[in-house]
C-alpha cells in the first residue's frame, strides 16, 4: 500500500465522528489524494469497505448519530479495480464501466485500487486520469453522416479513436450497418471497410457503451423558401448530445451557420438538458469543415483546421484532438470568428466564380472568346487569378453558404451588396445556357417535334469526381429545358441512375447511346471522363445539325467542327 493511504484509513469500529475528523485532516493539495473519501480497512489493510462525505450526510440525514460505527453506513461493495495497474489500464477499465452501466462520470470520481487479497494498493481521482490521458483514448460521437460527417468519422477511426457515428435518416444508417458508403468519394469504401465495427460503428443512440467523451456535429443547415437558414437539423442534434452530455465532454461543431449560432442557440441547448456550464461543465467550439468533394479524405489530414472555443480551454481542448489529424491548426479568438472563417470561404469562392461568369455573359455579346481573354490576362501576371466561366455556380455549400452570410450581415444592419448579386449572377447564367439551347432548337430543329437532349454531368462538379447532386446547376437546367421539351436524356459516371432518373431524364448507361440520333448535347461539368471522348466519332452519329456546347471548353472548336452539321459552342 501507497504510505499516503495511510492518512485517510481508518477501521471498521470508528465512529462516524472520528471518520469526519479524519476527512476533515486530508489536505489534498499536500497529500495527492483526492479529497471526501475515507477507506475502511483492517489491520492488514485489506479494505473492507468506503464512506464518502455524501455517505455521511445521507447516514446522518437518516437518523446515524455521530457514534454510530463507520462500519454500519459504509460502501461495502465498492467499484475496484485489481492492480497493479498503469494509470492508463485504470482510465481504460473504469471507462469501460462507465459505459456499460450506463453511470454519470461523476460515480467514479474515486478508484480504488487493490492487490488479490483485497489489500490497498492506490487511490486515483478520475478527473485527473481523465484530463491527463491522450485524447485518442476519449470515444468520439458524429451526428450527421453526410459528406462532412461520414469522412471525419472515418478518418478519425483511421488514427485509432473509437468513432460512433449517427445519422437521422435510416437509409444512411441502413447502408452503413452494412459497411456500405451511401456516396462516392475517392477511397471512402476502402478506409470504411478497414473500420467497419471496429474503430467505426453506425449507432441508432448514444447511451451506455456508445456513450461518447466528445461530440462532432455535422448536420446539414438547409434554407428554408425564403432563402433562409433553417436550424432544426443542428437544434434536433444538439438536444440529442445534451441529453448524453457529461462533466469533461466537448461538443465541436462543424455545421455551417449565421453567426452567432453556437453561442446564442447552441450553447443554451446544452445547458439547458444537460445542467451544465458551457466552457465549465463542459467544452464547447466551433471548427469549420473547409473540404472539398472528392478529396475529403485527403484534405482532412492536410488543411489547417480553424478552432474558435467559447473560452481558451475548449479551443485548447479542440486543437488537441485536431493535432492527431492535421499538423496545423489555427487557433482565433471567438466563436464567432471560427463561424465567419467558413462563410468567407465559401463566399469568396461564389463572388469569384461569379465574376468570372459575368465576364462570360459580356464577352458573349461582344463577340468576344472569353477563355482566350482570361488566359491572356492571367498569364505571368500573379495579380490575376481569374478562373474560367462555368455553367453556373452550384452545389450544396456555395449555393446556400452566401445567404447564410447575408442574413449574419442583416444582424449588423447592413444589407450586402456584392453576395446578393453573385447569386444572381448564377441564375442568369443558367437562363443563358437555356435560352441558347432552346434557341438552336426552334431555329434549326423546328421541324422535329420532339429533339433529343442528351446531358453529360450531373454531380454539381465534376472534378474532383463526386456523386453528389445537391445543388447541382444541372437540374436547375433540366426544369428550365423541360417547360420546351420532353426528350431529355442524362449520364454522370459517378452519379446514381435514380438521382438522374428521379428528375423525369433519361438514364444513359452507353454513352454512345446517347449520341445516337441527339439533337443537341451539353456537357454541364467537368468530370475526367468527358475529358477523352472520341467526340468526332460519337457526333457522327447525331442528327444533323447537331448543338455540340462545351461549356467546359474541353474540347476545340475547329475539331468538332471537322463533323459536318456540328455547330460548337462553349462559355
Amino acid at each position: 500500500m501507497k504510505h499516503k493511504l495511510e492518512k485517510i484509513c481508518i477501521s471498521p469500529e470508528n465512529n462516524l465522528k472520528a471518520v469526519l475528523k479524519k476527512l476533515a485532516g486530508n489536505k489534498p493539495d499536500q497529500d495527492s489524494l483526492p479529497a471526501g473519501i475515507i477507506l475502511v480497512a483492517d489491520a492488514h489493510y485489506k479494505l473492507l469497505g468506503i464512506a464518502t462525505d455524501g455517505d455521511i450526510r445521507r447516514a446522518i440525514a437518516g437518523g446515524a448519530g455521530l457514534s454510530t460505527p463507520v462500519s454500519k453506513v459504509m460502501n461495502t461493495r465498492p467499484f475496484l479495480i485489481e492492480g497493479p495497474k498503469s494509470n492508463t489500464e485504470i482510465l481504460s477499465l473504469a471507462v469501460e464501466k462507465l459505459r456499460k452501466e450506463n453511470w454519470h462520470r461523476d460515480r467514479l470520481n474515486k478508484i480504488v485500487v487493490v492487490g488479490k487479497d483485497k489489500r490497498l494498493l492506490d487511490l486515483v481521482s478520475f478527473y485527473d486520469l481523465w484530463h491527463r490521458s491522450d485524447s485518442r483514448f476519449k470515444q468520439i460521437g458524429v451526428l450527421g453522416l453526410g459528406y462532412v460527417g461520414l469522412t471525419l468519422a472515418l478518418t478519425l477511426a483511421d488514427l485509432g479513436f473509437k468513432v460512433r457515428g449517427f445519422d437521422i435518416n435510416p437509409a444512411v444508417r441502413k447502408s452503413l450497418a452494412v459497411g456500405k458508403p451511401h456516396f462516392y468519394e475517392d477511397g471512402l469504401s476502402q478506409i470504411l471497410k478497414d473500420h467497419f465495427n471496429k474503430n467505426f460503428k453506425s449507432v441508432d443512440n448514444f447511451n451506455r457503451e456508445n456513450n461518447c467523451d466528445v461530440y462532432f456535429i455535422a448536420v446539414g443547415t438547409p434554407l428554408d423558401k425564403n432563402k433562409k437558414p433553417d436550424l432544426k437539423y443542428l437544434k434536433n442534434a444538439v438536444e440529442r448530445v445534451a441529453k448524453v452530455l457529461k462533466t469533461g465532454d466537448a461538443v465541436i461543431l462543424r455545421s455551417t451557420v449565421p453567426i452567432g449560432t453556437t453561442r446564442t442557440v447552441v450553447a443554451p441547448i446544452l445547458e439547458k438538458h444537460s445542467g451544465l456550464k458551457a466552457g465549465e461543465g463542459f467544452f464547447l467550439a466551433f471548427a469549420p469543415e473547409r473540404t472539398v468533394e472528392g478529396k475529403a479524405l485527403e484534405e482532412l489530414r492536410t488543411l489547417p483546421q480553424v478552432i474558435g472555443g467559447i473560452n481558451r480551454v475548449s479551443a485548447d481542448f479542440s486543437a488537441n484532438i485536431f493535432s492527431h489529424m492535421t499538423h496545423s491548426t489555427v487557433l482565433v479568438d471567438s466563436l464567432e470568428e471560427a463561424e465567419v472563417v467558413k462563410l468567407i470561404n465559401n463566399t469568396y469562392r461564389d463572388v469569384m466564380f461569379s465574376f468570372s461568369n459575368e465576364l462570360s455573359l459580356i464577352c458573349h455579346r461582344l463577340g468576344i472568346n472569353t477563355h482566350r481573354v482570361v488566359e491572356a490576362a492571367n498569364r505571368g501576371y500573379e495579380r490575376s487569378n481569374v478562373p474560367l466561366p462555368s455553367p453556373g455556380v452550384g452545389g450544396a455549400c456555395l449555393e446556400k453558404d452566401p445567404f447564410i452570410f447575408i442574413e449574419s450581415a442583416k444582424v449588423g444592419n447592413y444589407q450586402p451588396l456584392l453576395l446578393q448579386n453573385a447569386r444572381t449572377v448564377s441564375d442568369l447564367m443558367l437562363d443563358f445556357l437555356a435560352n441558347e439551347m432552346m434557341g438552336f432548337l426552334k431555329n434549326k430543329k423546328s421541324e422535329i417535334k420532339n429533339p433529343k437532349i442528351l446531358i453529360l454531368g450531373f454531380a454539381f462538379k465534376g472534378r474532383p469526381v463526386t456523386s453528389d447532386v445537391r445543388g447541382s446547376t444541372t437540374l436547375i437546367l433540366v426544369k428550365k429545358l423541360q417547360k420546351q421539351f420532353k426528350n431529355l436524356y442524362g449520364f454522370d459516371p459517378a452519379v446514381r441512375r435514380s438521382d438522374i432518373t428521379d428528375h423525369k431524364v433519361k438514364y444513359v448507361s452507353d454513352i454512345k447511346k446517347g449520341f445516337e440520333g441527339a439533337d443537341a448535347v451539353i456537357i454541364m461539368n467537368n468530370n475526367p471522363a468527358f475529358e477523352d471522348l472520341d467526340v468526332r466519332g460519337l457526333l457522327r452519329s447525331a442528327n444533323k445539325p447537331v448543338l455540340f456546347f462545351d461549356t467546359w471548353g474541353l474540347y476545340k472548336k475547329e475539331e468538332v467542327e471537322k463533323v459536318g452539321g456540328a455547330e460548337y459552342r462553349r462559355l
